[in-house]
């Protein structure tokens, strides 16, 4: 195996894997992609509704312990990273949202030059596969990633969507062409009943057929090496033993909100005082690498339905059942495992002051049981509405707390620290339960379990959602790119540093409303595009 490549990638997730076949394309560059997890070769991983299954596994994701704090009620909330090939991807919920237009456009405004929503439409719209709906100037039909609708929806589902209707909300016929507002068909990144993760979308095709491209799991990088103000390479723990990888061009960091503040605070780039603290030499003094993390919370309703005719709780449970489910699976690619983890969305806003929506409720006709590490389905037939905050306000930071770099750096989401995500997330609840009484599921809905009808003041209902709000796994923000005092530039440089960029959620200066898997793979398609400029400039 060589050692010198031209450029070497750190991490094959949602990002890196986009990078990673753009920048072999030509034939002209020689790429190390390094993965620290081991290969997506599971197969489970393929099957959409067994994502739950994928996750309890526990070989394939980064399962970061957040630092416990009294805003959550003292409890410690694991943070799930993927850590395979693929990344997030291979082990998300496969909803594909963009997030909207002023998400972007804020970026830009905020010094991200290059970052506005016409700026970026493109590239999502390069990655993209949809073969049937939406529009050309939305969508792209020939890019790798083969996306679906999710719009073949049981009894409970389609009653619910109805009942949102009747609440008020606009029927969203696309809730990716920049305007959320409403309720719609959600896009989920399946093929034909199959997950299709960015490994599958961009690396399985290419990786026996472009000679130019060597992936190397079970990886783990120690810390990229600087040498005079420049990134030349990596230092690898493997299977086999330390190995040491040259960059000639660049190191593109992929790791994610967790990984790649981790690396490079190993590498020496971080908080020159907090560096030394834990036994590193600091060479660039960066004090926002780690800071701005953010993510996104579920605020859970359970209710009790009428009968097993609205749920599919007691079919996930039952082995026989699901014996049929995997067949009907494997011979078409259908039925109850084929689809996504929620079956559509709605857009709201939690105080009609608002100019856009600032929650998204997402909706699914099984109801389930946190367990200590994944979840579980109810025993009895029932259902769920969640609210997620798509902007919260509250930051928290990632910092390393040793010199030793197989030790994960130390996660403090800082949840709900802020009263506003409390305020709009009560502002949810409210809503769904209005929602959960019109006509449409008057017959469905027999009693509200979760957080139950004893809450109902805004004290009730904060106490409720500090002891039971759940992360939906989206953690962005902790290398972030923007103007003077930012970590990286607008081209995603790490400044200080020559020779080193990073593309993954950790650029992002502020959370997209919405899922973020899809935002993350428009960032690796527009890295590409940015580091093959410099080679033809």
């Amino acid at each position: 195996m060589q050692t010198n490549y031209d450029y070497i990638i750190i991490g094959s997730g949602s990002a890196g894997a986009v990078i990673a076949n753009r920048l072999t394309a030509s034939g002209q560059h020689s790429v190390l992609l390094l993965e620290a997890g081991p290969k997506d070769r599971y197969f489970w991983m393929n099957v959409p509704m067994a994502f739950m299954r994928t996750l309890q596994h526990g070989g394939f994701a980064w399962y970061d312990p957040s630092l416990a704090t009294q805003s959550v009620g003292g409890r410690t909330i694991a943070i799930t990273q993927g850590k395979t090939l693929g990344g997030g991807s291979s082990i998300n919920g496969m909803l594909y949202v963009r997030g909207q237009k002023e998400d972007f456009d804020d970026w830009r405004d905020a010094g991200c030059d290059g970052w506005g929503w016409d700026d970026v439409l493109p590239y999502f719209k390069k990655s993209e596969n949809l073969e049937r709906g939406g529009s050309d100037e939305h969508h792209g039909r020939s890019g790798e990633l083969k996306l679906s609708w999710v719009d073949d929806l049981p009894l409970t589902s389609r009653l619910s969507m109805q009942a949102m209707r009747e609440f008020g909300l606009p029927f969203n016929e696309d809730i990716n062409g920049g305007y959320q507002d409403g309720v719609g068909y959600l896009l989920a990144t399946i093929h034909r009943g199959r997950r299709q993760s960015t490994a599958k979308a961009f690396l399985h095709p290419i990786r026996d057929k472009r000679r130019n491209l060597t992936i190397l799991t079970d990886a783990h990088v120690r810390k990229i090496r600087i040498a005079d103000g420049r990134a030349t390479g990596v230092d690898v723990a493997t299977k086999k033993g330390e190995r040491a990888f040259t960059a000639r061009r660049e190191v593109i960091l992929s790791a994610g909100a967790i990984g790649s503040p981790h690396i490079l605070q190993h590498s020496g780039i971080g908080d020159a005082a907090h560096l030394k603290s834990v036994g590193v030499e600091p060479l660039v003094h960066s004090p926002l690498v780690g800071e701005n993390l953010q993510d996104h919370l579920f605020g859970h309703l359970k209710f009790r339905v009428a009968s097993r005719r609205y749920s599919i709780n007691h079919k996930l449970r039952s082995t026989p059942r699901m014996v049929v489910e995997l067949a009907k699976w494997m011979v078409m690619g259908g039925g109850l495992l084929g689809t996504s983890s929620s079956h559509f969305c709605a857009f709201i806003k939690s105080d009609e002051a608002l100019s856009r929506p600032d929650l998204q409720l997402a909706m699914r006709p099984f109801s389930m049981l946190q367990l200590k590490r994944g979840v579980t389905t109810d025993t009895f037939p029932g259902m769920m509405i969640s609210a997620i905050q798509t902007r919260p306000y509250s930051r928290g930071n990632v910092r390393i707390l040793s010199s030793d770099p197989m030790q994960r750096a130390r996660v403090d989401m800082n949840h709900l620290s802020d009263d506003r995500d409390i305020a709009t997330l009560i502002g949810g609840i409210r809503q769904i339960r209005r929602i959960a009484n019109m006509p449409a599921l008057k017959d469905v809905v027999t009693e509200e379990l979760d957080p139950g009808p004893g809450h109902v003041s805004d004290e009730e209902l904060a106490a409720y959602l500090r002891a039971t709000a759940s992360t939906v796994a989206h953690p962005v923000g902790t290398v972030r790119m923007g103007g003077e005092g930012a970590p990286l530039d607008s081209r995603l440089k790490l400044r200080g540093v020559e020779g080193l960029r990073v593309a993954d959620a950790s650029v992002m200066p502020r959370i997209t409303s919405g899922n973020t898997n899809a935002p993350s793979i428009m960032i690796g398609e527009k890295a590409a595009d940015l580091i093959l400029a410099d080679v033809r400039n």
